[in-house]
């Protein structure tokens, strides 16, 4: 797109947008469910009028989750998207639109191969959706061969999963997971003990949102594939940059939200779910916090608040 300068804003532009329409949409979510109305889509309340409380709710998920987006919207990342895909993904699963939640899925690998994470749990615990999520895929796959030398196409395939074994690995030393925090202290454990940790990680992931599928129907699974989902794509992944917590910072948003107004006594865990989300913040708080915060201090906030993931919001529970 010439001038180049005019695609880059665009890109940002959609990138940013798709995020603030994910936040909206949770607010449509959280609001309707709470008056026990179902959302009927995940645009069908776009051009309504606001429910009452819609837009207050909608303002605090953007001044809580927009903090860790601006790095990727500066750099023009897929993070963006990417996190918009996982909200997505999830309204969909909850409300079972088992169509559109393959769709948003499938999209979410285009964007990043990280994705198969929340796409291998859904097809590992959801009946309903292997076959929505199977034939998305295929088509996923067909498209990549929709160019007119075959020949390209075949080698970019190739290429890709030969970048998916590899991704196991970091290039680099300023991987922002939970040992890259470690090393940031000097505690470099072996390489076994790394990949058998983050291993055993992806299969509690795959064990908790099975059991809260078997123990708490649909509503305990989406909400654990949210929160698993956004874990492994952070504090357990072996490339995962600092600006890549954009994409936990709509569920910290949402979580923080939903402890203000719902629990009895909950106050305090929303207000330290409100700072993480401010904190995602400090590589753009300048250079000095840049410097003293990088790579450690993300998924170490992370971590210590991720015990407050596990509560389901009241919204969150009720019938869809």
């Amino acid at each position: 797109m010439q001038p180049e300068i005019f695609g880059e804003i665009l890109w940002r532009a959609f990138g940013f947008g798709l995020f603030a329409l994910g936040l909206w949409q949770l607010a449509a979510f959280d609001r309707t469910h709470w008056r026990g109305v179902p959302t009927e889509s995940p645009f069908s309340s776009l051009g309504r009028d606001d429910p009452p409380g819609r837009s207050l709710c909608f303002l605090s998920l953007v001044a809580l989750a927009t903090p860790a987006s601006l790095a990727s919207l500066n750099n023009g990342q897929t993070n963006l998207p990417l996190s918009a895909c996982l909200v997505f993904s999830v309204l969909m699963v909850r409300s079972q639109k088992w169509n559109l939640a393959a769709l948003f899925l499938t999209l979410s690998i285009i964007l990043k191969p990280i994705a198969l994470a929340p796409f291998l749990l859904a097809f590992a615990v959801f009946p309903t959706m292997r076959k929505p999520l199977l034939i998305s895929f295929i088509a996923f796959i067909g498209l990549g061969f929709c160019h007119p030398e075959l020949h390209y196409a075949a080698d970019r395939w190739v290429k890709c999963l030969q970048k998916i074994l590899i991704s196991y690995t970091p290039e680099n030393l300023r991987v922002s997971d939970l040992f890259g925090a470690l090393g940031k202290w000097g505690l470099i454990p072996n390489p076994i003990y790394e990949k058998l940790t983050r291993g055993l990680a992806c299969l509690g992931a795959l064990g908790w949102v099975w059991q809260a599928f078997c123990r708490k129907g649909l509503p305990g699974a989406s909400w654990a594939l949210w929160v698993a989902s956004a874990l492994v794509f952070t504090v357990f992944n072996p490339r995962v940059e600092t600006n890549s917590y954009v994409l936990i910072s709509p569920l910290l948003a949402y979580a923080a939200v939903s402890y203000w107004r719902e629990v009895e006594g909950g106050k305090w865990k929303g207000i330290v779910l409100a700072g993480t989300c401010i904190g995602l913040m400090c590589d753009g708080m300048g250079l000095f916090i840049y410097k003293a915060t990088d790579v450690w201090f993300k998924p170490t906030i992370v971590l210590l608040v991720s015990p407050l993931l596990i509560r389901m919001p009241d919204s969150w529970k009720k019938n869809a």
